[in-house]
Order: C-alpha cells, then sequence, then structure tokens
C-alpha cells in the first residue's frame, strides 16, 4: 500500500521547526562564549570547538564523497573558509564588550553587505527598489550604534566587520556554486577555523609579554591558553557538539522546506539573544537598539522577497522558453543555455539562504 507523503503545510512547519531549534543551540553557544570572555581566550575556544565538530563533519564527509575529501580546486574552499574564521571571531569578540542583542542586530546585516558585494564584485543587476533596502539597512544599522555614542567603539566595529565578512562567505558560496558538495565545503571551512586559531596564537604569542589592554575584545583575543577547569573543559567540548547538531539541523531545515518559508524564521536568533541577554546578564536593549532591529528586519525580508520574485521569474522564463524548443533541439539548448560563462556566477534567489544552511547564521 502507498503512503501518501508530507504535505507541503508540513514539510514547511517540519523546516521552520528545524530552523528554531538550530538557532537556539547558537544562542546557547553564544550565551557559553560570552560568560568565558573574561577567563579564556578566545581562540582557544575556537579551537576546542572546531576540533570537536571536525570529527562528525569529517565522517560525513567521507561517507557523502565515498572516502573522497580532493576537490579540483581547493583555494575558493579554503578562501570561503578564512572569511568565515574572520566573521565568527570579530563576532566573539564583539560580544565580549557590548549586549548580545546589539551585536546580533548589527551582524544581521550581513544580507545587506551581501547584496552590495554581489554588484560589485558577481556583476549582479540590483534593482532601485533593492538598492533602497539597502540604504535602510545601514541606517538601521547606524541607529543601533550612533545615537548612544558607540559607533566608534571597537566591539561595534568587530560586529560589523563579522557581517560583511559573513557577507563575503555567502558570496563565495555562491562562487563555489556545484563544484564541490555541501559536506566538503563545510569540512573544508572547520578545518580553517582550526587551523585559523592555531596560526592566530603563535602570532600573538609572539606578541611583547607586556602587552595589556583593558579592552574586553582585545584581552579576550590575546590572553594566554590555559588549561580549563574540568567543567569548563566539558563545555567546550559541548560547544563543538552543538555546533555540528545546529549545523545540522539548519542545513536540513533548508532542504526539506521552501526558503520563503524558512529564511523569515531566521530572526528568531534576535529573540533567543534578548532574552538571554536579560536573563543572564540583565541587559534591557535600549530604544534605538530595537528601531534599529525592525528597520533591519524589514529592509532583509524586502531583499529575500525580492531575491525570491527575481528566482521565481527566471524559472517561469526557463520553461517558457523550453516549451518553444524542438524535441530535437532540447537537449543541446539545455547544456548551452544553461551553463554560464567561465567565471560568472549566475543569480540566485535562494543562495543566501543556502550558504546559511551549511555554515550557519551571522551569529552562530
Amino acid at each position: 500500500m502507498l503512503r501518501a507523503g508530507p504535505s507541503q503545510p508540513d514539510r514547511a512547519l517540519a523546516g521552520i521547526l528545524m530552523l528554531v531549534g538550530a538557532l537556539f543551540l547558537f544562542a546557547l553557544q553564544d550565551v557559553v562564549i560570552k560568560s568565558f570572555a573574561e577567563r579564556y581566550s578566545v581562540l582557544q575556544i575556537v579551537f576546542v570547538r572546531g576540533a570537536v565538530a571536525l570529527v562528525p563533519m569529517l565522517a560525513v564527509a567521507l561517507i557523502a564523497n565515498r572516502g573522497r575529501l580532493a576537490v579540483a580546486r581547493p583555494g575558493p574552499l579554503l578562501l570561503r573558509g578564512l572569511f568565515g574564521f574572520c566573521s565568527y571571531l570579530g563576532y566573539y569578540m564583539a560580544i565580549a564588550a557590548l549586549p548580545l542583542a546589539e551585536v546580533v542586530t548589527i551582524v544581521f546585516t550581513a544580507p545587506v553587505f551581501a547584496t552590495v558585494l554581489s554588484a560589485l564584485l558577481l556583476g549582479e543587476v540590483v534593482g532601485a527598489r533593492r538598492w533602497a533596502a539597502v540604504g535602510v539597512g545601514f541606517a538601521a544599522a547606524a541607529l543601533v550604534a550612533g545615537p548612544a555614542g558607540s559607533l566608534a567603539a571597537l566591539g561595534v566595529a568587530l560586529a560589523l566587520a563579522a557581517a560583511l565578512t559573513y557577507a563575503a562567505q555567502s558570496l563565495m558560496t555562491r562562487y563555489i556554486g556545484d563544484a564541490a558538495p555541501p559536506s566538503l565545503i563545510s569540512f573544508y571551512g572547520m578545518l580553517v577555523f582550526v587551523a585559523g586559531s592555531v596560526c592566530a596564537s603563535l602570532v600573538v604569542w609572539l606578541l611583547p609579554a607586556t602587552l595589556v589592554t583593558d579592552d574586553p575584545s582585545l584581552a579576550f583575543l590575546l590572553r594566554a591558553w590555559v588549561w580549563p577547569a574540568p567543567g569548563d573543559l566539558a563545555l567546550m567540548i559541548a560547544l563543538g557538539i552543538n555546533a555540528a547538531a545546529g549545523f545540522f539541523l539548519l542545513a536540513k531545515a533548508y532542504h526539506v522546506a521552501p526558503v520563503s518559508s524558512v529564511a523569515p524564521f531566521e530572526y528568531t536568533f534576535v529573540l533567543w539573544a534578548v532574552l538571554f541577554g536579560y536573563l543572564f546578564w540583565a541587559e534591557v536593549p535600549a530604544a534605538n537598539t530595537v528601531a534599529g532591529l525592525t528597520l533591519l528586519i524589514g529592509s532583509s525580508l524586502y531583499i529575500l522577497h525580492r531575491e525570491l520574485r527575481l528566482a521565481r521569474a527566471g524559472r517561469a522564463t526557463t520553461r517558457a522558453g523550453a516549451r518553444t524548443v524542438l524535441p530535437a533541439q532540447s537537449a543541446v539548448r539545455a547544456e548551452t543555455a544553461v551553463a554560464p560563462a567561465p567565471g560568472v556566477v549566475q543569480p540566485r534567489g535562494d543562495t543566501l539562504a543556502a550558504s546559511q544552511a551549511d555554515t550557519g547564521s551571522p551569529a552562530a
């Protein structure tokens, strides 16, 4: 007897629940890392987290690719991993100095940066309405940082740098496209995290021992590695397991449900940040943070709406064109019309969300 598969609403609900669950795990991770900011080095935390997460990622990559880890062009994958390492390092350093809600709000300008970079670097066409949404997004970021007088603070600069490098990571995912499977993209990315934390630690170790700073973000970076207490070591190991589980749920969410159904719920991460910031550090978002967040969510959702609309229009045009092609010509046309020119990345409406599905959200 045949069984009907899950209906579209059921699949959408499953995807949303997976996404919300993943973001909850990432928010818990931020609580632990922020609590470690006065005792350990951020590079040590990134190393332990990455080394633990690398084990299940390696297993998945080996199984999915039949024991092969090599790729034809590792350079783009390593560069993408470097952007991700810089983004997460900047984010962790920022939460050491600023309230969680403020940092998360600023980092969620990543889709706005991605729109700008896609126009400047990939040659994608951005219409007037999306440029207006970009302007609103940047105004929202300025509203969060500016009125409180913290626009020049290092923590805000690090949060903005995290958003920019995350956007660059998303564009590299677009550029890689189908040249490497998601399991290898994720594995190489985490490999860069581990190697990057070691290399950065060696640079810090070579700095003068007299270099002391009162800035929480810099102190988090420059602090020497120490052997953690048993409970703290267990938490660091749990961060790696947490990261692997969160990435799996995030990827699965975008696999089982449409992007248009799942992506808007990315912003539930902000709710977790506000809640945990209040529960653990009595942080209450300022009025300018709430106002900026409202503008930012509106502009980002509009950009997503336009991307999905353009993607649907492109698919409809492709289908309409296919109906006018003679059967004998269809195979040749399918090979020539779909393939982009070398080095050119085709615009896709689901690419930003897809990149998040194999890397984690900006604040993950």
